[in-house]
């Protein structure tokens, strides 16, 4: 099964291709824009969860679990592990809603999150704000764990008010919502192979306008949930086709930029038509980013995604260097869940450095997150980023050193020397503007995290194992 994808280009009418630098420049440029569509096929991956869910971690309504050692598909980040649903509120019943009931796990984050078609990100609700219930316990705002954590949210029809409901998620324009519109959130549980971090799962009732409930299996017949057998219990990730991806590099200025540029800044992710366009028009996609920069596109989320992630991505290119060495400051990480309660001790919830295949396969090569990695007393870090192959013997931690698998499929279509970095940043604190979510646009990384954004620095093995331990 195949998608269609249409991908914004521009064509420009005669000035040349210079970018221009101001508002008023970007505008007037935009006005020499004609906007046309390119189809590019898309195929439908589905994420298939029959004889593969973790036993005693799923039920009839929540699928999974969904982590980096069992579905490696759609980039995952190897700190994460997620819950998805497929369901639909009752067509004839608007006041309908349902209420979910669990406790809060031993993790590092949770969150629940609602999805509009297209996996587009709607809502949601973040551990710290969800209020306990009566005389229970949120670690996450009182910095310790008890026997009794037990929480109870509404998930509500319809599209959110502007004066919240506590413990309220919202589904969204109800013609819009998607195939898949729920999905829980842990990162780094605490308990083991229990990726549930202790808490087990939710439990949901399905409440009627008349004050009707109905929980376990009953609520997911009346929700139309997938029975374990079902060949629609799924959820769908988009990834290139190889014979299209390779009709996109037929293009040469597609294929140099892809193939033969040396990539050493970081780009934020703003929009999916902005990173698609390097397999267009790479000049376009400048001019698209310059736009971005000054405010004409609106920074935007991607496929089910987290909106309280952030990242950063940069393609590797081993023509340039066998071996990439990573320097940077780390932010102030809390180790549990529990340490989110002092804002004031902390710069971000969660940072991790992932090598990606590319857009034909969607897999991870490899992870480290943290408090994995080696640092100073300062908080700096270096991290080397290589094949196995070619890791050099003072890339490890007794020389100060991490070390990232680049990963020998390379972008997984064929191209082994290549792989793309991407850097995560969870739920930057108060007090930290250096986060990636403080980047204003486009071309403004470097200059937005300062020092917690390392520069690229290509060398051979040889190069690297030079320099003394």
């Amino acid at each position: 099964m195949k998608l269609k994808l249409l991908v914004l280009t521009a064509v420009i009418f005669g000035g040349g291709t210079s970018l221009a630098n101001t508002t008023d420049d970007i505008e007037a440029l935009a006005q020499r824009l004609i906007t046309a569509k390119e189809n590019v096929d898309l195929k439908v991956r589905p994420i298939i969860f029959q004889g593969k869910e973790s036993k005693g971690q799923h039920d009839c309504f929540w699928m999974g679990p969904v982590y980096s050692g069992a579905f490696n598909i759609a980039y995952p980040d190897g700190g994460a592990v997620y819950w998805p649903t497929v369901f639909k509120m009752p067509a004839d019943d608007a006041a309908a809603y349902l209420e979910i009931s669990g406790s809060f796990p031993k993790a590092r984050y949770m969150s629940v999150h609602s999805y509009t078609k297209g996996a587009k990100p709607y809502d949601r609700l973040i551990d710290f704000e969800i209020t306990p219930d009566e005389g229970a316990n949120n670690p996450y705002q009182s910095g310790a764990f008890a026997d009794n954590q037990a929480y109870k949210i509404r998930v509500m029809q319809g599209e959110a008010p502007k004066e919240r409901v506590d413990n309220t998620l919202y589904l969204g324009d109800m013609t819009q919502v998607d195939r898949s519109p729920l999905m829980i959130r842990h990162y780094i549980p605490e308990t083991g192979d229990d990726l549930t971090g202790g808490a087990g799962l939710p439990q949901v009732t399905l409440v009627r306008g008349n004050g009707d409930k109905v929980s376990g299996e009953e609520a997911c017949v009346a929700l139309g949930s997938p029975a374990f057998d079902d060949k629609k219990r799924i959820i769908v990730a988009p990834a290139l086709p190889q014979e299209s991806f390779d009709k996109l590099l037929e293009n040469p200025p597609v294929r140099e930029n892809y193939l033969n540029t040396k990539k050493e800044d970081w780009s934020v992710f703003w929009d999916p038509r902005i990173n698609l366009m390097a397999f267009v028009a790479p000049k376009l996609q400048e001019v698209m980013k310059t736009a971005a920069r000054v405010g004409l596109i609106e920074k935007t989320s991607g496929f089910y995604a987290n909106l309280d992630n952030q990242y950063v991505s940069l393609s590797l290119n081993e023509k340039f260097g066998e071996v990439v060495v990573l320097k940077a400051k780390m932010p102030r990480t809390p180790l549990f869940g529990t340490g989110v309660a002092r804002k004031e001790d902390f710069d971000i919830r969660y940072w991790s450095l992932c090598s990606n295949e590319g857009l034909v396969t969607t897999r991870f090569s490899a992870c480290i997150f943290d408090h994995e990695i080696k640092l100073t007393k300062e908080r700096d870090y270096t991290i080397v980023v290589s094949k196995a192959a070619n890791r050099p013997a003072n890339a490890r931690p007794e020389c100060g050193v991490s070390w990232l698998d680049w990963g020998d499929a390379g972008d997984g279509a064929g191209n082994t020397g290549l792989t793309n970095l991407l850097l995560r940043n969870m739920a930057p604190f108060p007090n930290f503007k250096q986060a990636v979510q403080h980047i204003k646009g486009p071309g403004l990384e470097a200059e937005s995290m300062g020092e917690y954004l390392p520069a690229p620095v290509y060398m051979t093995k040889a190069e690297f194992e030079a320099i003394s331990c």
